[in-house]
């Protein structure tokens, strides 16, 4: 049984040990998380939940704004010990149904990384040749049906009747917190709960047997659907079939981001956008790093205007933020912007245009002008602040990987 699992010391340092490991990690968070689980407590706590005792307190929901839309992303959060209850369950739940998983599911999976979709994809259709079905499920998190996750859970967890109880037991109770106020309604899996990605995995296996059977090369990641079809007929069938599947299980696909690509026509994947004849970085995260720079340099030179800081700290503020934003704050297990993208992107068109951005930034904000006066801030000035261009930096770790395949010393 799983949560008697739970209780194993080498269970424990095995989980322990993923959390130091994994990509940028808190290192004060995982002693935070040892400090409790390491415990006679956390055991006792363990035991209650065997025992049908679900002590977890109702999280907290809040809300987060989805780039510049008005819209809103429903995040629930939990106390600090029920979170790592959570996690800790997430990573048994993951670990020991891994293999039961289908090939083409690429979220939360044990040594199968998103990235090697790309160089997959790339490989197969080189030139956009062929026919690309996206689809995007409409709030995925936030409209799962527990009834019909109820009877999944029955498939995968059927020699774990308490951790399945348990499961149910927390995205039924349909009570959390907002603004220190309780309240009651709907919230579906409960988007933030740590064992959402194996709850959403396996929620939609189905999906992916569908996929597997009618085409060789396509992917899910979360709600991302991807299928790379020979011909438009076979396209326009699967994509009419994805729709009713996905209609069975109480769900609808969002069609602002759903639809046929032709060939020859560019498209997103996790990140990256497919042409032609290159990968590049995709729309959104184009856009969002666009959101992000335009953002900073307006707070910085709000603070500037109202005399809390000095135009010189705001402009080594705004050029510490470009830094650490694309190439992270230096520490050696983290895993930056650059690191993310770099490593796939063939061009650096979208690269240019950050850069520019970037420096329009720093103008802005040195000069507080956004007329032709912000040219007053000469490259030079900019380049003092310690900023290094994307374009820069892309090819100088392009030409240390190619010593690194000449066998060179780096």
């Amino acid at each position: 049984m799983i949560f008697e699992e739970m209780k194993h010391p080498e269970r424990k340092d095995a989980f322990l040990r993923r959390c130091r490991e994994a990509v940028n990690s808190d290192p004060a968070e995982v002693e935070a998380m040892a400090a409790y689980i390491l415990t006679d407590r956390f055991d006792a706590d363990l035991q209650r939940l065997t025992e049908g005792d679900w002590f977890f307190e109702p999280p907290n929901l809040i809300l987060l704004r989805k780039g510049k839309s008005q819209k809103r992303r429903k995040v629930y959060s939990f106390t600090d010990e029920n979170r790592i209850i959570l996690q800790y369950l997430a990573f048994m739940l993951l670990n020991r149904y891994d293999g039961q998983l289908p090939d083409s599911l690429y979220s939360s999976r044990k040594n199968k990384p998103y990235w090697q979709m790309y160089r997959t994809v790339r490989r197969s259709d080189p030139h956009r040749e062929k026919y690309v079905i996206k689809a995007d499920i409409h709030k995925f998190g936030e409209s799962i049906d527990p009834e019909i996750l109820e009877g999944t859970l029955e498939q995968w967890l059927s020699d774990e009747p308490e951790v399945r109880r348990f499961i149910m037991w927390l995205v039924t109770r349909n009570v959390y917190r907002r603004k220190g106020k309780l309240e009651k309604g709907f919230t579906s899996v409960l988007p933030g709960n740590p064992t959402v990605a194996f709850l959403e995995n396996i929620f939609l296996t189905d999906i992916d047997r569908l996929m597997a059977e009618n085409v060789r090369i396509c992917s899910r990641y979360c709600d991302d659907i991807f299928m790379l079809c020979e011909d438009a007929g076979t396209a326009e069938r699967l994509m009419n079939e994805l729709r009713e599947r996905i209609a069975l299980f109480g769900l609808s696909l969002n069609e602002e981001k759903s639809g046929i690509v032709s060939p020859g026509e560019a498209f997103d994947l996790l990140g990256i956008r497919f042409t032609p004849n290159a990968m590049d970085i995709a729309d959104n995260t184009y856009a969002k790093a666009c959101g992000r720079m335009k953002h900073r340099a307006d707070k910085i030179c709000r603070s500037v205007k109202e005399g809390r800081i000095t135009r010189e700290k705001g402009v080594e503020l705004m050029a510490m933020h470009i830094h650490e934003y694309f190439y992270g704050p230096g520490e050696e297990d983290w895993v930056s912007w650059t690191d993310r993208f770099f490593p796939y992107i063939t061009t650096t068109e979208r690269l240019k245009r950050l850069d520019h951005l970037s420096q329009e930034c720093l103008r802005y904000v040195a000069t507080g002008r956004r007329t032709n006066a912000k040219y007053r801030c000469r490259y030079p000035e900019i380049r003092e602040t310690g900023y290094v261009p994307l374009v820069r930096a892309y090819y100088s770790r392009l030409e240390k990987r190619k010593e690194v395949l000449r066998g060179g010393v780096i």
